[in-house]
């Protein structure tokens, strides 16, 4: 990704205790077509490559990507992993971050 807008790194416990580096990137998006427009997304230490996320906008294509990032990290849990902050000191919580809280 060579435009990167927003990134967070956290670390995940795998359900057999492997600690993984993750690290969630969102990119600038971009006119993908005369009616689209594609996110750059990436989830790394749980997918080597995602597909860019397309909308009907900019707006529409970054808000699939921060979508796409939460759905990944969702199905880690769910599978029984931990996710972590970048220290490793507390947990998570998924609605925090994604979720202003307005």
């Amino acid at each position: 990704m060579q435009d990167t807008i927003a990134e967070r790194e956290l670390i995940g416990i795998r359900n057999d205790g492997e600690k993984v580096l993750l690290r969630l990137r969102i990119g600038r998006p971009y006119p993908a077509s005369d009616i689209d427009w594609a996110c750059p997304v990436a989830v790394d230490g749980l997918h080597k490559r995602l597909a860019d996320q397309h909308g009907v906008d900019s707006f529409q294509s970054l808000a699939l990507a921060q979508a796409l990032c939460r759905k990944l990290l969702e199905g880690f849990v769910k599978d029984g992993g931990t996710i972590l902050s970048a220290d490793g000191t507390s947990p998570v919580d998924l609605n925090e971050l994604f979720e202003s809280g307005i």
